[in-house]
């Protein structure tokens, strides 16, 4: 069986340090490199070329800008963004710069697992109590008759 060769960026050295010793231990994982900021993530994805990257939205450098140049110039790399960041707008705008799934770091590292060989199959994947808020909030986008504040109302409307 070959083994799914991951990047980890993240600037908190003790979550990435614990993200990289989880998952490293996996039999059928290799953490090939790890770095802090959204240069690290662009270098190491050219010169490692990764199966999966894991980024956070909040690092030096911007995650979102990183995934979106790595889903441009390398579009085999899968992209997982595992972050914080609980924002609607952040999940839109990760799902649009080109990542693959959206997780949040509370997450469980079995479950992580489980979701890295989900995504490296070719499945997306949005942390179910985002993927829910995302959808309430489109629902409300087609049954309401007036334009709602915040998420919504910022989308293009088809005229």
């Amino acid at each position: 069986m070959e083994k799914i060769r991951l990047v980890i960026i993240d600037d908190h050295p003790i979550f990435r340090e614990g993200v990289v010793s989880i998952l490293g231990s996996e039999p059928d994982l290799d953490v090939v490199g790890q770095g802090l900021t959204a240069e690290d993530a662009l270098r190491l994805t050219r010169d490692l070329l990764p199966d999966v990257i894991l980024l956070d939205v909040n690092m030096p450098g911007g995650g979102l800008n990183a995934a979106e140049t790595i889903a441009n110039s390398f579009p085999v790399v899968k992209i997982i963004m595992l972050t914080g960041s609980a924002d609607e707008d952040d999940v839109l705008a990760a799902l649009k710069a080109g990542a693959h799934a959206y997780v949040l770091k509370g997450v469980a590292a079995r479950e992580l697992n489980t979701i890295l060989h989900t995504v490296y199959a070719g499945e997306g994947y949005v942390t179910p109590s985002l993927a829910a808020s995302l959808l309430s909030e489109i629902c409300l986008l087609y049954t309401s008759p007036s334009p709602r504040d915040g998420l919504l109302s910022r989308m293009p409307s088809s005229a």
